[in-house]
């Protein structure tokens, strides 16, 4: 059992992580952004500002809206990174600059529509029929932006985040159902992280609900939200609202995931993606049998962003390897039996149906194989998928004069990722510190994070890997300037090794010395290791290495008056090894037959 501090997590004090985020204020007067220097703003490789992919993905039909208000707004503007229920129709916007903020309704159109920001004073154009709006938002300079609560309203609840939520003509049930609304959205914080702000829920004589929001991050700037739709709809949105910032301001790599959806119903030969706006012709429209919901195999792969292929050869009646994320995660469907297998390995059977030519599968397909979030609506018979990808943009400097490179990233909490030198291979030292998000980015769900990996001289690459799935996201090239020299010898920061300093000289076989942690050897040769431990009293050491992710066996090398000798050999290919030597088995207090992490360098084998 080896035991070892992986990892160092450090929570920044107040000032350091004020710094990092900003204020609100900060934000207005352009701190953070290099508006205050002059500099220009830290944009994409494509030139464009890292927005909240919420609104800012590049399929997403809100990204050029968002991309204008970043830019022309007068105040920093936010958007709702979730969409309310459009009943099968498309998305239409109208928004508006004004002469202290700006103004955006957004309805539902029988077609397509260009969202665009008109400039203050324009012309808006032919006004939404009132029964066709879906929420209308607001944020201006002025005081009375603020949300006014009348007399007769009745107060249901409070955060300690400073927001109140009110009900005005809402009966003993819908009061009910509010109060429960409001008690889980405040659970985690204010709605609108940052912010103080009041909701107020208003019943007409008719029954006719209407739910209102209003939220100041600087008792300035005012922003309103108001929503005729449902209840959850209104809940969804309203704690879903970002600020529309250049996040490549607060980090050097941004790391968010984008979330998708997909509505179908069944007799409905066509799908909505309510994130792109548009609707994608299906081959077969899904049905219902037996309380059964089956949708097309054919449309699954498009539906996961996969790949699917027939091969007619593969046992009776042919087979459809279907895959996820290109080829990952591919599984293979006998036609005839409905067998399910991934790796040459039985993992289920589904019932399969064939109409008209298209072979369909149950429901449950998708969110047993491929982890897909599914809800099915027995009412409407309605099927509304979520998936979900990461989106990534960096600011990264391509070289690097220091073996322990630093960087920052932010992402959702976790970390969700591992990180680490290419060269060096997974698993190998990393280490963060963690700040407070930008303002607006609720520190329960988004985090910012100072990181740092180890180099070696010449060509690296910093490598962002999903921890779940271990998926690499993104590999950075990077160059150093720096020398053999240059890379110590390393230890883990392991508690139980405090005490306990080593000292080593790497040797190759033509005699060369090897000034610190880093030594080169052609194939086939050797390093002569020696090295003194003192601090602990040790008869033996452990030594291994690793080689991407191909790890030795430990070798046991005799410990004599704190001295030890040892001849290294790697019988691998040439490639970067990372060294360890440990402590002996059971020497760690209180763990049996546990080892802790002594120090460690790199040989490279050419």
């Amino acid at each position: 059992m080896l035991l070892a501090a992986g990892l160092f997590v450090a929570a920044a004090d107040g000032a350091g992580a004020e710094a990092a985020a900003g204020t609100g204020a900060e934000a207005e007067a352009g701190i953070g952004t290099g508006t205050e220097t002059g500099a220009p703003p830290r944009l994409t490789y494509s030139g464009k500002p890292m927005l909240d992919p919420g609104f800012g993905y590049y399929t997403h039909f809100t990204s050029a809206l968002a991309e204008q208000l970043y830019k022309e707004s007068p105040v920093t503007a936010y958007l709702p990174t979730r969409l309310p229920d459009s009943g099968w129709q498309y998305y239409g916007m109208q928004s508006q600059l004004t002469a202290d903020g700006y103004e955006l309704t957004a309805y539902r159109l029988a077609k397509p529509a260009e969202t665009r920001l008109l400039a203050a004073g324009d012309q808006a154009g032919v006004q939404p029929e009132t029964a066709d709006v879906l929420y209308r938002l607001k944020a201006g300079k002025a005081s009375e932006a603020g949300l006014a609560v009348p007399t007769s309203a009745k107060q249901l609840a409070s955060s300690g985040a400073g927001w109140k939520f009110w009900g005005d003509g809402v009966g003993a049930e819908l009061s009910k159902q509010l109060s429960d609304k409001f008690a889980s959205m405040i659970k985690p914080g204010a709605p609108v992280s940052g912010s103080t702000g009041t909701v107020l829920v208003s019943s007409s004589v008719a029954g006719k609900v209407t739910y209102s929001a209003s939220w100041t991050n600087d008792d300035s700037t005012y922003y309103s939200f108001v929503s005729y739709g449902s209840l959850d709809d209104f809940a969804s949105m309203l704690t879903s609202f970002r600020p529309v910032l250049n996040l490549l301001d607060s980090a050097d790599i941004v790391l968010l995931p984008v979330d998708m959806q997909l509505n179908l119903q069944a007799g409905r030969d066509e799908m909505f993606k309510p994130f792109e706006n548009k609707f994608v012709p299906l081959a077969q429209a899904p049905f219902v049998k037996e309380g059964i919901a089956y949708l097309p195999l054919r449309d699954i792969a498009h539906i996961i962003g996969g790949e699917i292929q027939f091969v007619a050869a593969d046992g009776a009646g042919g087979a459809v390897y279907v895959s996820q994320n290109g080829w990952l995660n591919e599984l293979k469907l006998q036609l005839r039996t409905g067998e399910v297998f991934r790796n040459k390995e039985k993992v289920a059977t589904v019932p399969l149906v064939v109409k008209d030519g298209t072979t369909l599968v149950p429901l449950r397909f998708m969110t047993e194989q491929f982890g897909l979030p599914v809800s099915y609506d027995s009412a409407a018979k309605s099927i509304t998928v979520h998936y979900s990808h990461w989106a990534t943009n960096s600011i990264v400097p391509p070289v690097s004069s220091t073996a322990d490179y630093q960087t920052s990233v932010l992402s959702i909490g976790g970390p969700p990722f591992t990180y680490y030198n290419e060269r060096l291979g997974p698993g190998t030292g990393w280490s963060y510190e963690q700040q407070k998000p930008p303002v607006g980015y609720n520190s329960l769900k988004y985090q910012l994070y100072k990181v740092g990996v180890h180099l070696v001289p010449g060509e690296n690459a910093f490598v962002l890997r999903d921890m779940q799935t271990k998926r690499v996201i993104n590999s950075i090239p990077l160059q150093t300037t720096i020398k053999a020299a240059d890379v110590p010898f390393r230890t883990d920061g392991s508690i139980f090794t405090d005490n306990v300093k080593v000292e080593m000289k790497l040797t190759s076989s033509n005699g060369k010395v090897w000034p610190n942690g880093y030594a080169e050897m052609s194939n086939g040769a050797a390093i002569d290791i020696a090295g003194e431990i003192k601090g602990m009293g040790f008869d033996s050491v452990q030594i291994g290495y690793r080689v991407g992710s191909l790890e030795s066996k430990l070798v046991s090398i005799p410990v004599k008056d704190g001295k030890f000798t040892y001849q290294l050999t790697p019988n691998k290919e040439p490639g970067t090894y990372v060294v360890t030597l440990y402590s002996p088995p059971g020497s760690v207090p209180g763990f049996s037959g546990s080892w802790s992490t002594l120090v460690s360098y790199v040989v490279v084998v050419i």
